[in-house]
């Protein structure tokens, strides 16, 4: 797959990875029982991660409500994701991916220019709620985005970019 290059109506592309909660993750043989929300934050550390994070904890309970699973991917390593999946008690698959594996296959490589032009906004709004920065992890231009996968394996939504849950609704 060329970068850049998933889109609407392509097929996902499959992986098998073993996540830091929910043990092996295998996307071939969760394709065909409902749809797949995946998230592709940064990493734990990163305020707007953060920020996006908490957004997407209080959604989860309307997003199970429609049968749908959700992974989650991160740069984060192994120590700072646990933190994270104690605190906030989560319950859906977090996976580790470097910029080189997932988020590549994904077509996700430096962030775009609308997720920098959005930077600072998200920046204060995450220092408004005593949101600070943690440990750096990973690619720090890494892009985030966000991808919906249908029942038959298809992409049916794809953003790169920050979080945008009505995007993810819209589809589901």
């Amino acid at each position: 797959m060329g970068k850049n290059k998933i889109k609407v109506g392509d097929k996902a592309p499959h992986f098998k990875i073993e996540s830091f909660n929910e043990g092996m993750i295998d996307l071939g043989e969760l394709i065909g029982t409902q749809k797949i929300v995946v998230i592709f934050s940064r990493y734990f550390g990163c305020p707007i991660c953060q920020l996006d994070f908490n957004i997407l904890l209080e959604a989860v309970p309307k997003i199970k409500e429609k049968g749908v699973k959700l992974l989650y991917i991160t740069q984060s390593g192994e120590k700072v994701a646990k933190e994270f999946i104690e605190k906030y008690n989560v319950n859906f698959p977090i996976i580790p991916s470097s910029k080189d594996e997932l988020y590549a296959e994904y077509g996700l490589g430096l962030m775009t220019a609308g997720a920098v032009t959005k930077v600072r906004s998200k920046l204060k709004e995450a220092s408004e709620l005593g949101i600070g920065h943690g440990d750096y992890e990973g690619w720090e231009k890494q892009g985030p985005g966000q991808f919906v996968i249908d029942e038959q394996g298809n992409i049916i939504h794809e953003r790169k970019g920050w979080l945008l849950l009505p995007e993810i609704f819209a589809v589901l």
